[in-house]
């Protein structure tokens, strides 16, 4: 009996019940700490004092009327971070309803909940920001010009060093965070916001990007051009041997793709981690008993989730089309229906090696095994627990 399924039931997914996505949420870059001044004149300065929220009129909403304004000092990224400095200064989210959502803020302290849930979603959002500096004295955020124009927030925000003339600032990378609750009539519906960061790298963030760069994630996709060989069917001489179905066939989503709730922003690699070049079809040739990884990546600003981290092919393509090279001796591939989450900016890893005991990584099944012995051609990791997404790798003797 085989019982292999795609389904994810709403069962032991522990704490992604409470990481749900974020309304509005987006994220290109961001923004670090901050507290509102209340000079009168739009901007939003740091007073120093590390956690309390302060209040002013920013510039003009739609009608004419200033927006009122609210910034609380988060200290520590709450995100993790999940950006990386050397991809973008930071990153930023437009919050349009605090009740749909509690990522990132199910980490804080009890003063940073307490100002989002005083948040009324009728008549204010909230923009959390991030970003970071070259100092330990790189702890605050000045916003400046925070404004409505047609629709959209606007404003500046820079990381700036809060050190007075007895502090001594050492060298260390230092992320922080900040909210800004603006309150309207109408709502801002979209963001557009300039950061700076330590480094006065400056960028605008539109809150609708992803929390890491695809481009810049390690490994490749798949190799171009043609396959080094395609083999015959599959044939294993053990009559006992029954294979594992392959659940996508031949309609995937190479590289990019959706977790199990249809939420987008999952990335799939093939690492080669014997080789740093930049060229797919040198990473992507394996010869036996070289090891590799397939890495996948949640890009977006939000919480996902998948299968448990199991439910996966491993395909060879053959003349009879792709087909997985393990199986088992009774034809049962049992899967727990649950709901595995992947934060924004978290990497799953599964380690392979190029040989037939060494690409049962799957301990689910125990009993998994590889049969007939591998052939040269190509083949492909296809996870299941998602919207079968793909990548693929050529495997040369």
């Amino acid at each position: 009996m085989k019982r292999v399924t795609r389904r994810t039931a709403l069962v032991g997914i522990g704490s992604v019940a409470t990481t749900t996505a974020v309304a509005g949420c987006g994220g290109d870059n961001g923004g670090g700490s901050v507290d509102d001044g209340g000079s009168g004149d739009g901007a939003v300065d740091d007073t120093g004092d590390g956690g309390a929220d302060d209040t002013s009129d920013g510039g003009n909403d739609d009608d004419g009327t200033a927006p009122e304004t609210a910034v609380h000092r988060v200290g520590e990224a709450l995100t993790g971070p999940a950006w990386r400095r050397d991809e973008r200064v930071g990153f930023a989210t437009l919050i349009d309803d605090p009740s749909d959502g509690r990522w990132p803020f199910r980490e804080a302290d009890a003063e940073t909940q307490a100002f989002v849930a005083a948040t009324d979603p009728e008549t204010s959002v909230l923009v959390y920001v991030e970003s970071v500096g070259p100092t330990t004295c790189d702890r605050a955020i000045e916003f400046a010009d925070v404004d409505v124009e047609d629709g959209t927030l606007v404003g500046s925000a820079a990381v700036v060093n809060t050190a007075d003339g007895d502090t001594m600032c050492g060298e260390a990378i230092t992320y922080s965070g900040a909210l800004l609750r603006v309150t309207a009539d109408p709502r801002p519906r979209s963001l557009r916001l300039t950061v700076t960061d330590g480094w006065d790298d400056g960028a605008v963030l539109s809150g609708t990007g992803t929390v890491r760069d695809p481009a810049a994630l390690d490994g490749f996709v798949r190799p171009d051009g043609d396959p080094p060989d395609v083999p015959a069917a599959l044939d294993c001489p053990d009559d006992a041997f029954e294979r594992h179905p392959s659940i996508a066939g031949g309609d995937v989503d190479w590289g990019s793709g959706a977790g199990a709730g249809g939420t987008p922003g999952l990335e799939l690699r093939v690492v080669n981690l014997e080789y740093d070049g930049d060229d797919p079809g040198e990473a992507l040739r394996f010869e036996r008993g070289d090891a590799f990884r397939v890495e996948m990546t949640n890009v977006a600003p939000r919480p996902n989730a998948t299968g448990n981290h199991a439910k996966y092919n491993l395909e060879v393509e053959t003349e009879a089309g792709w087909t997985d090279v393990r199986g088992n001796d009774d034809g049962e591939f049992a899967y727990t229906d649950e709901l595995v989450g992947i934060a924004p900016g978290e990497t799953v890893e599964w380690a392979f090696t190029m040989t037939e005991a060494g690409l049962v990584g799957d301990r689910t099944n125990p009993d998994l095994r590889v049969c007939p012995e591998l052939r040269p051609g190509r083949y492909r990791f296809v996870l299941f627990g998602a919207e079968d997404i793909a990548v693929a790798f050529d495997y040369v003797e």
